[in-house]
């Protein structure tokens, strides 16, 4: 993984989101998950409807909690 803000969008490959499932809103990496964010590795404001190459899915609570 990269350093806290390390990377430019252009380094991170940051682009508009080819489907739903791989927004940035849909990352654990943003927050606030609203339509304009910050990232924890990609500098500058992050877009919910675009996506790159650090994307990982939010971790989705265990069933019971």
């Amino acid at each position: 993984m990269p350093s806290t803000w390390g990377l430019t969008k252009e380094q991170a490959g940051y682009k508009p989101a080819p489907k739903p499932q791989v927004r940035c809103d849909a990352c654990e990496f943003m927050f606030p998950r609203t339509s304009t964010g910050t990232c924890k590795y990609v500098r500058g404001l992050i877009k919910a409807d675009y996506t790159c190459n650090e994307f990982s899915p939010r971790k989705r609570p265990a069933a019971g909690s």
